[in-house]
């Protein structure tokens, strides 16, 4: 099926020759895909199909939250996760409470607790004869993300957390070397039990353990059985066990005592007083390295954790409306339209509500590839053919397509950069919402190749034509 739309010549550089072109929706019917594209190099919308209807982005929505960090916060903004105390310390012993004050860094992980947790036994401690206090201040609502109770207990749908501990997964690591088949949770958390049942597999390769063992989980209690071939041998999984203030008690738990450690007495919440000093401190990589995991893998709760971050650095109260709020003026700062369209729930797009216009989202990307830091942002973005989401996808147009992917019951999303053979870029954003969306994504890859392929085209068409003197 195809639909006649109207195409703005921009910039000298037009995808068609002719005043309007046939844009192929490859079995699409128009009402359940939205396209907007633009040249970034100058010149307005280039094609517009349903560009003004507001739909539900999937996580391409990300793209926007990424946008508004770089331009509130700065692509080097560090999270910092510190330990506080106002207790003396005595012969090696911390004779009070120990305070923990999470920061909300989304990629804070094992090893960066383990340099927290170094750095304390630096100065001589070895035991905490008080409790552990989780100081929450950071955040004081962190949103949420309705109607995905079925996905309970799955990664993807982890909420974010002033305390996000490795994602809040433990790992399941699995042996077959010589002393029989096992699997060990790494780290041991003492709230969780893990019950093995393993032989000895067949001598065949490994690429998933998961294809040949079976994992039953339900945050407590992991259960393991199948049988292991001895090509598994060092391989892992993950697990999404716990909630967040246990998972980081018994974390820190369990990486403290690795370390020679004793105590704490026992895990709560706790506001650190105006009195206590720093015993350690950790500082994240810069925001730039969180984006990349962030738009290359899809990655939710850090993305509902940047969000955060956004409120939390606006201030003003209630974190997740700060961030709306963040979001929403940076959009205005900047001139955009249809802001009024936008939904947010948590700028994810891992939400049945969240909605953005294709011309929106395109503003959003033509804003951050003229901006200071548009390395930064195209470079966050998967790269065809090679890594993140569009690892397996676009294989044929390769690395000169960045797009960030999205994906929802009812929802398929692409959006980013072509860059044309000249050095031109183009802006492109295609998103189907209907019931069929997840039967009809060759058909979405089709409809990008066709404005890369026709862009790439009108390029080589103009640098070959003579060139017109401007007019005084």
């Amino acid at each position: 099926m195809k639909k006649t739309i109207t195409i703005a010549v921009a910039g000298g550089l037009a995808l068609s020759s002719s005043a309007a072109s046939a844009l192929d929706l490859h079995g699409l019917r128009p009402d359940e895909i939205a396209v907007w594209a633009a040249p970034v190099e100058g010149g307005g919308p280039a094609i517009g199909h349903r560009a003004d209807a507001p739909v539900n982005p999937a996580s391409t929505m990300k793209l926007l939250t990424g946008w508004a960090a770089l331009n509130r916060l700065g692509p080097d903004y560090r999270w910092r996760t510190a330990l506080l105390s106002a207790a003396q310390v005595e012969d090696g012993a911390l004779k009070g409470d120990l305070y923990w004050l999470g920061g909300g860094d989304p990629r804070f992980d094992n090893g960066n607790l383990l340099s927290l947790l170094y750095s304390l036994r630096l100065r001589g401690i070895r035991k905490l004869d008080g409790r552990l206090l989780l100081d929450k201040r950071a955040f004081d609502n962190v949103g949420g993300a309705d109607d995905f109770d079925g996905d309970a207990g799955r990664a993807f749908v982890v909420g974010p957390d002033t305390h996000l501990t490795n994602l809040k997964v433990a790992w399941l690591s699995f042996f077959n070397d010589g002393q029989g088949a096992r699997v060990a949770l790494d780290p041991p958390l003492a709230g969780v039990t893990l019950r093995a049942s393993l032989a000895p597999g067949p001598d065949v390769p490994c690429p998933d353990v998961r294809a040949f063992v079976s994992i039953r989980n339900d945050g407590r209690h992991v259960v393991v059985d199948g049988k292991l071939p001895p090509a598994c041998d060092g391989r892992r999984a993950y697990v999404n066990v716990l909630d967040h203030d246990e998972f980081a008690g018994q974390d820190f738990a369990a990486l403290w005592a690795a370390l020679g450690g004793s105590g704490p007495l026992r895990v709560e919440r706790g506001r650190a007083p105006d009195d206590a000093r720093e015993l350690a401190v950790w500082e994240s990589q810069p925001l730039t390295v969180a984006l990349s995991d962030i738009n290359k893998y899809s990655n939710n709760t850090m993305a509902r954790t940047l969000f955060l971050t956004l409120g939390r650095e606006a201030g003003g109260g209630d974190t997740a409306a700060a961030a709306e709020r963040a979001l929403r003026e940076a959009l205005r700062q900047r001139g955009m339209a249809d802001v009024d369209a936008l939904r947010l729930e948590n700028g994810a797009g891992l939400s049945r509500r969240e909605r953005v216009t294709a011309r929106l989202l395109g503003q959003v990307l033509l804003d951050a590839a003229r901006g200071p830091y548009a390395g930064e942002f195209e470079s966050s973005l998967p790269i065809a053919g090679a890594d993140g989401t569009l690892k397996k996808r676009f294989v044929d147009l390769g690395p000169r397509l960045r797009l960030k992917t999205g994906t929802l019951n009812d929802v398929k999303a692409l959006a980013g950069y072509w860059l044309a053979a000249d050095g031109r870029r183009l802006a492109i954003v295609a998103i189907v919402n209907s019931p069929r969306a997840a039967q009809m994504g060759p058909a979405l890859d089709a409809v990008v190749a066709d404005l890369a392929h026709d862009f790439d085209t009108a390029a080589m068409r103009s640098s070959a034509s003579p060139r017109r003197p401007n007019p005084l």
